[in-house]
């Protein structure tokens, strides 16, 4: 499942997809960012999430931190990577 939403003035791509054992992946992009792994940045947790809004949110709050981190690169500030 693919779901549009905006953070920051951006507008991020969430893709969702349900895994063998029956726990939910969800990948996102970030329009006009081309550093992220094929566009699709991965996700948190390999072993998944046991809904798909769980892993959906999960995908949604890593856009917004690497937005953050991003504005500072910007501003001349590093990205701060955990």
């Amino acid at each position: 499942m693919t779901e549009t939403c905006y953070a920051k003035g951006q507008k991020v791509t969430l893709v969702t997809s349900q895994i063998k054992n029956g726990t939910w992946l969800c990948k996102f992009s970030i329009s006009g960012f081309r550093d992220l792994d094929g566009g699709l940045h991965g996700q948190a947790s390999l072993n998944g999430h046991k809904t798909e809004w769980e892993a959906r949110t999960d995908a949604f709050q890593r856009a917004k931190l690497f937005l953050d981190g991003s504005q500072g690169i910007a501003q001349g500030h590093p990205l701060e990577r955990a």
